[in-house]
C-alpha cells in the first residue's frame, strides 16, 4: 500500500509541476493538479495539507531529482576543480532535459512563501559550495569567490534557457564551448 501511495504523490507532484510551469504561484489550482490526474479535487488532500505545502513538495521534489542526477555524475571525479566543472555541466543537462523544472526555479513570483523560496534557491547551493570550496584551495578571495559564484550561475541558467529556447543547439559543440566558458573562468583570478 505504501508503494502505491508514493507513485500517488509523486504522480500529484508531477502534476503540479506543469500547473506551475503554466500558471506560476498566484494562480496554482490544486482542483486542476487533481483534473489532471484523473482524480476529485479531494484526492490531493491526503497527500498534502494545502496549496503552499504541495507547492514546498515540488520545488523539493525537483531537488530531489537534481541531486540523484548530479551524484551519477560526481562520482568519478578526481579533483575539486573536475568535480565543479562536471557539476556545473550536468546542472545544465538537468536543467535541458528537464525544462518544467528550469521555469520553476525562475519563478519570481511574489507569492511564494519563505520557505518556498529558501528551498528553491537551495537547488544551487552545490555549486556555490564547490565554487567556495575551490577558491579556498586555491587561495582566491571571498571577493573572487562570491564573483565566480554569478558567473558560474550565469552561464548555468543562461546556456540552460538559451538551449532549451532553441537559441543555442544542445550539441557537441555548443556543450564543449560552455565547458570551456566555466573552465575559463577558473584559470582567470
Amino acid at each position: 500500500m505504501r508503494v502505491a501511495n508514493e507513485m500517488t504523490k509523486e504522480k500529484f507532484l508531477i502534476a503540479a509541476v506543469e500547473e506551475l510551469e503554466e500558471h506560476g504561484v498566484s494562480d496554482f489550482s490544486i482542483r486542476r493538479v487533481a483534473q489532471r490526474c484523473d482524480v476529485s479535487c479531494g484526492a490531493p488532500y491526503k497527500h498534502f495539507k494545502n496549496k503552499n505545502e504541495l507547492i514546498l513538495e515540488v520545488i523539493r521534489y525537483i531537488n530531489r531529482q537534481w541531486y540523484e542526477y548530479q551524484s551519477k555524475v560526481i562520482s568519478d571525479c578526481k579533483t575539486l576543480r573536475e568535480e565543479l566543472i562536471e557539476t556545473s555541466m550536468s546542472y545544465i543537462g538537468f536543467l535541458c532535459d528537464h525544462p518544467a523544472f528550469l521555469s520553476i526555479l525562475l519563478l519570481n513570483d511574489k507569492n511564494m512563501d519563505s520557505e518556498q523560496i529558501a528551498e528553491k534557491n537551495s537547488i544551487s547551493n552545490r555549486t556555490a559550495t564547490l565554487i567556495e570550496a575551490y577558491c579556498r584551495e586555491v587561495s582566491m578571495s571571498d571577493k573572487d569567490a562570491i564573483r565566480k559564484i554569478y558567473a558560474v550561475r550565469s552561464f548555468i541558467f543562461g546556456a540552460a534557457l538559451m538551449i532549451n529556447g532553441e537559441v543555442l543547439p544542445k550539441d557537441g559543440t555548443t556543450l564543449a564551448n560552455i565547458r570551456y566558458c566555466i573552465t575559463r573562468e577558473f584559470d582567470l583570478p
